[in-house]
């Protein structure tokens, strides 16, 4: 039984289409908002099929991107990480060397994707999360239309 991602509205509902009859049903997802594993649906038609609510608001694109990153102000220290994840909102990394990272701090970060131009992206970040070497971040601006963030909106396009 193959697990199914289907992502959740902003009105909190969740379109299940069932993979053997394609019969589809709208539920509301609110109360399995804090849920770990995949439901278990079961359709009309019989089946039961696997699926994974994802409630986050963007596309989040798994990644192995070599970059680096320096604290603001001042941005002295640039260190070693890898980009694991992008979204239109932010990133998630890991940092390659020890660090004192914590919720709040303010950092830069640098990288090329690698599309076809290996365009080289670098923004301002805040950081959101830090699990040992895991650090998850927000962009401080939205994606602008600057050369760069057009060539990350064109790489994040599913």
């Amino acid at each position: 039984m193959d697990l199914q991602k289907v992502y959740v509205g902003q009105d909190n509902t969740a379109v299940l289409v069932c993979p053997h009859c394609g019969n589809s049903k709208t539920a509301d997802a609110r109360k399995y908002r804090d849920r770990k594993r995949p439901l278990k649906v079961r359709c009309t038609c019989g089946s039961t099929f696997s699926v994974s609510l994802e409630f986050r608001r963007a596309y989040r694109k798994e990644t192995t991107l070599v970059g680096h990153y320096c604290k603001l102000p001042g941005c002295r220290n640039w260190e070693e990480m890898v980009v694991k994840n992008i979204s239109p909102s932010g990133l998630g990394f890991t940092a390659l060397t020890p660090h004192d990272l914590t919720g709040g701090c303010l950092v830069r970060v640098r990288f090329r994707l690698d599309d076809a131009k290996r365009s080289e992206i670098e923004k301002d970040v805040v950081v959101k999360e830090v699990k040992q070497d895991h650090v998850g971040c927000k962009f401080t601006a939205p994606l602008q239309f600057s050369q760069a963030d057009k060539a990350l909106g064109f790489y994040l396009m599913p």
